[in-house]
Formats: C-alpha cells, structure tokens, sequence
C-alpha cells in the first residue's frame, strides 16, 4: 500500500536514510552529481524547512520516494524527486510531483521547474503528463500551476487526511504484517 503525506523535521532521519539508501545512478539523478554520504548528511542538515515542502511517499510504512519543492523566488518552485529503484516505474514520481504542484499553487504559486540530467526521461515525461513544458535546452521542465483557489486547498486537505488515515492504518497493521512473516 502506497500513501502519500508531507514530512517534517521529526522525518528527517526517514530522509537522509532514503537518499543514502539510492543506488549511484539514482543519487547522480537527484543531485545531479555522485553525491557522497557526507555530501548527503550535510544536505540533510542544512534543511530550511520554512522554504522548502517536503513530501513522501510511503509503503508499508518505508519511505519510497519524495519530492521537495523549495522556493527560488515569490512566484516560482523548484521541486526535486527521487525514488526508490524498486518503486521507479510505478507512478510514483508522478504522484509526489502532482502533490508538490498542489502545495505550491495553494501557497501562491504560478511556475514549478524541475531540473534534470541530460538524457533522462522520467522527469520529461512526468512533466507533460501533468501539463509541462521542456526547456529547449533539455534539462529544465517548466509547469504552469493553477490560481489559488479553494477546490484546490479542499482537495490538498482531503488529501492530507486520506494519508492520515493511511498511515494509521499501516500502523495498526504493521505488527501483524511482521508476526505473519514469523510463522
């Protein structure tokens, strides 16, 4: 079961763990260098959580992927995505991103960009499937948001408790899932 739902500092040891846990390819992608696990640690503790959201996506309670989407200026994001290798293929980048796009445009919001390696498609292809434009020079992916509105902060906070409620679930369930693999 996959669940969506916005981190926070108390997160943040679930996402050092999940970076240092990409594969090198994965972390060249992401960061767009081989980031070292030092280099990782120290990104990690220079979070500036009051410009930046983060969201995760989470299976049976493990942090798969995440989006950060970090303000460049008033009107303007860049989000970041990464996920697990095992999860790559599934729809979920998409989904971190469609959520960071949503949390942007509630915060005023109009232009998302996501950078990217040369050569890569899954970025691209998440990009126009939600609206998207690629640079020419084919490494920036621009999208345009939606106005605030309130349908749109509706929908955010429905989404928000449907992962409360997701989590709780996997909670509840995550001892019996363990002790079923003892048997």
């Amino acid at each position: 079961m996959i669940y969506c739902r916005k981190l926070s500092r108390a997160d943040l040891a679930r996402i050092e763990a999940h970076f240092l846990g990409l594969s090198v390819e994965d972390r060249r992608r992401r960061f767009h260098s081989g980031a070292s696990d030092e280099a990782i640690r120290a990104y990690c503790r220079g979070f500036r959580w009051s410009e930046r959201a983060v969201i995760g996506a989470f299976a049976w309670g493990r942090l798969v992927g995440l989006a950060e989407s970090v303000r460049v200026a008033p009107e303007r994001v860049e989000i970041a995505v990464s996920v697990e290798a095992s999860w790559q293929r599934h729809g979920v980048g998409r989904e971190l991103v469609r959520r960071a796009l949503s949390s942007a445009a509630n915060r005023g919001v109009t232009e998302a960009v996501l950078d990217y390696v040369p050569g890569e498609r899954s970025i691209p292809n998440i990009a126009r499937s939600l609206g998207g434009d690629i640079d020419a020079g084919g490494a920036v992916a621009h999208i345009k948001l939606p106005a605030h509105s309130t349908p749109l902060e509706i929908e955010e906070f429905v989404e928000d408790i449907a992962a409360a409620a997701a989590w709780a679930f996997d909670a509840a369930f995550w001892p019996l899932r363990l002790a079923a693999g003892a048997v």
